[in-house]
């Protein structure tokens, strides 16, 4: 009796697990037609009140201001605050991408905002939103000419954050890994394009390999306390350097 008790718990258990990886399928399938059927997001940030408030309130701080660097990026960059130094302002807001950087740098350009250095961390989310590639470079192109215009002469781009394999599956949650490369590839080549840095090995800490390391976020996608303070270690280290 004891021993067919066992081997039925370990064909129920096998069942599951053979359950489980379908279910698994199952979704990535799902997750393919919902992205097919329904679309990609956009990003329409610039025409939301919250957006524009926080933009205003930046303005408030910052008009006729000069800094040593400013920091722009989305949800990951935005928790760090203004953490990195006196003379360094912090300008990432959650939810950017190329297409809302564009809109606040306008912004920030009429409020006379100037500093010499830049470090842009801009692109997770537009492995995510429907950016076509040549709308993602000349969206970059027009950011770097616009942060140039507000007098940086050091720029530095930080690349797309890859997810967690699971977080990636989910076109609810973040872009595709292979999105995240494909991001990530044309970066470096707008930086090089544009005589600008990109610098990618500031932040490999956080990743293994292609993937967010799980015990350093919150959901597969943004970084948790140790994760934040591993990225702002970097970002100190990058604002210090004489690159």
């Amino acid at each position: 009796m004891k021993t067919d008790i066992i081997y039925f718990n370990i064909i129920l258990l096998l069942i599951l697990l053979f359950i489980s990886t379908r279910i698994g399928y199952i979704i990535r399938i799902l997750s393919v037609i919902y992205t097919k059927i329904i679309g990609l997001p956009t990003d329409t940030l610039s025409s939301k009140n919250w957006w524009q408030s926080a933009v205003r309130s930046q303005v408030s701080i910052t008009h006729d201001k000069e800094y040593e660097a400013c920091v722009f990026g989305d949800s990951i960059t935005a928790p760090i605050g203004n953490t990195l130094g006196e003379d360094t302002f912090n300008f990432a807001i959650d939810g950017m991408s190329s297409i809302s950087l564009i809109e606040q740098l306008k912004i920030l350009t009429a409020a006379n905002v100037r500093y010499k250095k830049a470090v842009i961390a801009i692109g997770t989310n537009d492995a995510c939103y429907c950016t076509t590639n040549d709308i993602f470079v000349k969206n970059m192109k027009q950011i770097i000419a616009l942060v140039k215009e507000m007098g940086a002469t050091n720029i530095m781009l930080i690349p797309a954050f890859y997810s967690t394999i699971a977080a990636s599956h989910n076109p609810l949650l973040a872009g595709t890994i292979a999105r995240v490369e494909e991001i990530n590839e044309l970066l470096r080549q707008v930086a090089e394009a544009e005589n600008v840095l990109i610098l990618g090995e500031s932040v490999q800490p956080l990743f293994e390999g292609q993937a967010l390391k799980e015990n350093l976020t919150t959901d597969g996608v943004h970084l948790n306390t140790d994760g934040i303070n591993i990225y702002r270690q970097a970002l100190l280290k990058l604002l210090s350097s004489s690159l």
